[in-house]
């Protein structure tokens, strides 16, 4: 009955939320690190939810979009180029290409992942993971406007360990994971931790009888942790993964023709009104579900993505309390991949995208501790070069058929490269303190001076006629220039200068160079040994960015400056113990300065096109409760949400073409002041519920079953109330149930995912001619087992 006890509390840990069960003989600690240093989560004065491995498995956490099912307020969603993109209480950045950094970091063993599509592999091997909620630019201090994720790695055991979990489900989906760790010598130990998982299509053409989405990733961690003295502990990791998966295809959900009307549209009109005809007698979109999908049918959408990190961390005790830490990291990541984003089998917005990043990071810090004061001060320093060529395909595009035939036969824009780099370099120093004021009042103080440079260069390359001769063509008729219609040469940059329509012919060049301080002022007051009231003002900043995007013009290739959070928190912390209950709640706002965002500005030729901007002025305010109870011996239920309240309080404006003030235009490509509009992927009220029961059926064994629940209300993936873009609410259901052996040894479980087979989707947008949107998956089900020795 005690290993029961103990499962049960493992259960309630993974909640992230409560020592507090039924007995004080199962009380145990979570303890966390979001202040860089080991604590009860209940002595942490933030909102932070925490799970533990055991938990992600039951949930079928495999990578960071899973963690939605744990942590309220956090919102999840598919990029139209596949990479993820994450928002904690409305803090978010909308832009998906390489080299463009979440507001929303994540870390493994406090390394930085600096962007979204690095993440893959961080769900291996597991102890647990983090969400820490709100700026966290003093200790995390790589683009936390929104919050940070830490993901905390099992580590080597001098005691011989080894397990193996796995899972076999719908689509023929087979996950699993192995480890194995122990003592090399008394003072040497080692950890080797693999995972593969497997997967058939699941998307299925509407067109032909081809199937998209097939899975095939393999992740890897091997540690050794050496501890030659009692006062120093070294851990050196290598991590990494590899995808060669299908790419996801879009689905069309409705027509948004860029020219609809070829008669006066400055483009070949025969060849413009061939391509609409084209557009206009595709199927209908109506009865259409989330496996089907469309894309072109000629091309392979598949994935050659892999990554690897090598990390070393040294922990040295100066003295009884004072201790020196250092963490170095250097990861590359490459990835190839080719995928269709207009779901059509039309080449309209196709993209194959070949990228490398190479990241270096170097934290030095010290800590330490008097009767009165934790405290802690370091500097850190990081590089992160980035390399893309982004290649677009619009053949079949109704804006790209400029040049009449009768001048340039065939001379129609279908094959662009855009070729970046981006050198970014960071250098801070940070400082923070915990003083007790009083026995049960404490003061915490931090703050990190930040100074941030990116050097970017971006060349547009024209890979046929039309793309040649179209720019120097424009060229030559805004500036008067006798028309000669000839190509630019082969590998010359094509993008026209904004200021004298010349073409720029070499790649442009900036540089940003910014600085910060971020800040946090706190009170912690402890009213009684089981509830935590605090108090957090904190201010966060996330550095600003260059865009990638086919420019026509240079404008298009400014960047946007940095955007801060002025954060205000008062919340507490409550451990009813002996009613088995943890109540956990805050109130929040935020002031929200020039958040980036992915707009559109006004092109001469091409109308409407891509760019970076910054909305100057934001308001996110919102409740959240948390609340874990235990009301019978063997049940754990936990009852969690977050109501947010966003509005723009100002929207950009731009500078056109012809030199005029312009109001901005959203993802809809509708132009106007969209003041007061919610901030994009940001549903007024997130749910998320659990329930786990567990029960001795003989004395070696337990049985369980468990439900998990996850509401999202109504979102807009753009500023505005638009049809168009709207991401409906939705609730997903996923239910578990098994047998387990009383010591933990071993377990054997069904599981189904969304089960009531909602259809929804995270993401809805406009590419090119077409208005796709990305479902998630159907109901998925299967069987599933874990093994230790």
């Amino acid at each position: 009955m005690i290993m029961f006890k103990r499962k049960l509390l493992v259960s309630a840990l993974a909640l992230g939320l409560t020592p507090a069960m039924v007995t004080a003989a199962q009380l145990e600690e979570i303890v966390v690190t979001a202040q860089k240093r080991s604590q009860d989560i209940n002595d942490v004065g933030m909102s932070v939810s925490a799970a533990t491995g055991e938990q992600l498995t039951n949930l079928g956490v495999s990578d960071v979009g899973d963690l939605v099912k744990v942590t309220p307020g956090m919102t999840y969603t598919v990029s139209q180029n596949g990479t993820p993109l994450f928002t904690l209480r409305g803090i978010g950045f909308n832009d998906y290409t390489l080299g463009a950094s979440p507001a929303v970091s994540v870390y493994v063993d406090e390394v930085p992942l600096a962007y979204g599509a690095l993440t893959k592999g961080v769900t291996l091997d597991l102890e647990r993971v983090e969400v820490l909620k709100g700026p966290q630019g003093i200790l995390f201090g790589q683009n936390s406007t929104g919050g940070a994720i830490n993901y905390i790695a099992a580590k080597p055991t001098q005691e011989f360990e080894a397990g193996v979990k796995g899972s076999y489900g719908r689509f023929n989906r087979m996950d699993v994971e192995g480890y194995i760790s122990g003592g090399l010598t008394d003072s040497l130990s080692g950890r080797l931790a693999l995972s593969s998982t497997t997967a058939d299509e699941w998307q299925k053409s509407t067109t032909s009888n081809q199937e998209l989405g097939e899975e095939d990733v393999f992740k890897a961690r091997g540690q050794l942790l050496w501890e030659p003295t009692e006062e120093t502990t070294v851990l050196f990791g290598v991590n990494g993964w590899t995808d060669k998966s299908d790419t996801l295809a879009a689905q069309r959900q409705g027509l948004s023709l860029q020219i609809p009307v070829a008669a006066g549209s400055g483009t070949d009109e025969v060849e413009t009104q061939r391509r609409i005809d084209v557009f206009n007698a595709l199927q209908s979109d109506a009865n259409k579900g989330p496996r089907d999908a469309d894309w072109d049918q000629d091309r392979d959408l598949d994935r050659d993505d892999s990554f690897y990190q090598v990390s070393l961390r040294i922990d040295h005790e100066l003295t009884d309390s004072i201790t020196l830490t250092s963490i170095t990291s250097y990861s590359e990541f490459d990835e190839d991949y080719s995928m269709d984003r207009d779901g059509t089998n039309l080449d309209n917005s196709g993209i194959d995208s070949v990228g490398e990043v190479e990241s270096f990071m170097q934290e030095l810090r010290l800590s330490g501790s008097t009767d009165k004061m934790e405290w802690l001060v370091g500097v850190n320093y990081a590089t992160n070069d980035v390399k893309l060529t982004e290649r677009i395909l619009t053949t079949d595009s109704t804006n790209t058929a400029l040049v009449p035939s009768f001048v340039v036969p065939d001379a129609w824009i279908g094959d662009s490269e855009t070729r970046i780099t981006q050198d970014i370099e960071d250098i801070a120093i940070f400082a923070n303190i915990e003083y007790e004021l009083a026995e049960d009042l404490t003061l915490l103080l931090g703050a990190r001076y930040t100074e941030n440079e990116n050097d970017f260069s971006s060349c547009l390359i024209g890979n046929d006629l039309g793309m040649l001769t179209s720019f120097p063509l424009i060229s030559d008729l805004v500036l008067g220039n006798p028309l000669t219609f000839a190509p630019a040469a082969a590998g010359e940059c094509l993008t026209l200068d904004a200021d004298t329509f010349q073409l720029t012919s070499t790649p442009t060049t900036d540089t940003l160079e910014e600085d910060n301080t971020s800040w946090r002022v706190g009170l912690n007051f402890n009213a009684t040994d089981d509830l935590l009231v605090y108090g957090l003002v904190s201010k966060g900043y996330k550095s600003g960015s260059f865009p990638v995007v086919p420019a026509s013009n240079t404008n298009q290739l400014g960047a946007v400056t940095q955007e801060s959070v002025l954060a205000y928190e008062l919340g507490f912390k409550w451990s009813m113990i002996e009613q088995g209950v943890q109540l956990n709640g805050a109130v929040f706002k935020y002031d929200y300065e020039d958040k980036q965002v992915r707009g559109i500005v006004l092109d001469p030729v091409f109308n409407q096109l891509d760019r970076l901007v910054n909305i100057p002025e934001s308001t996110v305010q919102g409740v959240e409760v948390d609340l874990t109870m235990s009301p019978a011996e063997g049940l754990l239920v936990r009852l969690a949400g977050t109501y947010v309240d966003s509005e723009v309080d100002e929207f950009y404006t731009f500078i056109d073409f012809l030199g005029n003030l312009q109001d901005g235009i959203n993802g809809a490509r509708i132009q106007g002041d969209f003041s007061g509009s919610d901030l994009p992927f940001t549903p007024d009220l997130h749910v998320v519920a659990d329930v786990d029961y567990r029960w001795g059926i003989s004395d070696n064994l337990n049985a369980f079953v468990g439900a998990n629940m996850t509401y999202n209300s109504e979102a807009n993936a753009t500023f505005g109330n638009q049809e168009s873009t709207r991401i409906d609410s939705f609730t997903t259901l996923d239910l578990r149930a098994g047998i387990e052996a009383e010591d933990g040894s071993w377990s054997i479980s069904l599981w189904g995912r969304n089960v009531t087979d909602e259809e929804y989707w995270t993401n809805q947008f406009f590419t090119q001619d077409v208005v796709a949107r990305t479902y998630a998956k159907p109901v998925t089900y299967g069987l599933g087992f874990t093994y230790n020795l």
